[in-house]
């Protein structure tokens, strides 16, 4: 097991889970997850699209969220289903970006292609959907990032507009913040967002390369990380996460040829603590099944000198932390899994011998 330890912060690397799959146990290209009723996560596999030769006639292929629980270490987890699929009636999905719970424990699922949120209920049963563009908007759309806070207010990034806007939990438009620009309190292509047990709002800043944090009506209160490749700086982060502690974890994506992507780990106060690069030095248990069905897979990594380039993330998008089991979850989009990590607070104290 590796261990990160920070400023009375241990992050033990636990395990994953996933697997590459069109369907069934695995993901195809995963973009975020939410964690809803009875610790049962739910994983957002973007899929794939092939276009044809008229615009926009495109067959997507894997989009759908996955019903899963994480389990621990010891390969307890299990594939509960999965639903929606790719298409454009009620209930379906083209470009599915993000997915959050609200405390009833329905899911609230962004479409930026449809700029329309899609609402199932814990067992994947289709509720409503509410569109996300208002009336006489003429900018451009992309609805992007969700979270819901303690009020259940909706908050949705808005990634061609540069806005937050906030909804009731049936679509009611409450009102909207945000202006592009590189100054504080403006976004550029806002992605990834979350709330914090005070209300506030954290949105992932992604080509400001940075996080800001605002109050719930869009006040400016301080912003984590900047541009770069040094440590607690940043290249296009997708999504952010806060623990109850106040720890802000920052989804990076990265596209640095030399970086793969990583999470970089900060306090309350924006100083800088760690970054996680990625340890899987195991399969996950669903990908150990398909590499013990399959001769040729176990031929060809019995022929590798090692596999540590696979170890680490590829281009994470979306972070999490679960906090019933004080543990960071990754959705490592490229290697279609997620890993986990244990987080222990506290100064070990030591023993004195008297």
């Amino acid at each position: 097991m590796l261990t990160e330890t920070v400023a009375g912060r241990t992050y033990d690397y636990s395990h994953n889970v996933g697997r590459g799959a069109q369907s069934g146990m695995g993901f195809n290209f995963p973009v975020d997850m939410t964690l809803g009723a009875d610790g049962v996560a739910y994983v957002v596999s973007r899929g794939s699209e092939s276009i044809g030769n008229v615009a926009w006639n495109r067959t997507g292929v894997g989009q759908r969220v996955g019903r899963i629980v994480i389990g621990n270490q010891t390969g307890e987890e299990e594939f509960l289903g999965e639903f929606s699929r790719y298409g454009s009636a009620e209930g379906q999905l083209i470009w599915p970006t993000a997915i959050a719970a609200d405390k009833q424990g329905n899911l609230y699922l962004t479409d930026e292609w449809l700029n329309r949120v899609s609402v199932f209920d814990k067992d994947g049963t289709f509720l409503r959907c509410w569109d996300t563009v208002q009336s006489g908007d003429g900018e451009t759309n992309g609805s992007a990032g969700i979270t819901i806070d303690q009020n259940e207010t909706i908050f949705i990034t808005d990634g061609r507009s540069h806005k937050v806007r906030k909804f009731t939990t049936d679509g009611k438009f409450l009102g909207a913040w945000g202006t592009q620009g590189s100054g504080e309190g403006e976004l550029d292509s806002p992605w990834g967002i979350t709330v914090d047990n005070n209300g506030d709002v954290y949105v992932a800043d992604h080509k400001n390369h940075r996080v800001q944090k605002f109050t719930a009506d869009g006040k400016f209160l301080a912003q984590f990380g900047r541009q770069g490749t040094k440590k607690g700086e940043m290249s296009y982060p997708t999504d952010v996460a806060v623990d109850p502690e106040g720890d802000v974890y920052v989804c990076d994506w990265s596209k640095n040829k030399w970086d793969r992507g990583r999470i970089h780990i900060f306090d309350s106060t924006g100083a800088f603590l760690t970054s996680l690069v990625g340890d899987a030095q195991q399969l996950s248990s669903w990908a150990q099944m398909t590499v013990d069905a399959n001769d040729d897979y176990m031929k060809r990594r019995r022929e590798v000198e090692t596999t540590e380039p696979e170890w680490t993330f590829a281009q994470p998008t979306a972070v999490e932390f679960d906090a019933a089991n004080s543990r960071l979850l990754v959705t490592d989009t490229q290697r279609s899994r997620i890993q986990i990590y244990q987080k222990t607070s506290g100064y070990l104290i030591p023993q004195l011998n008297l």
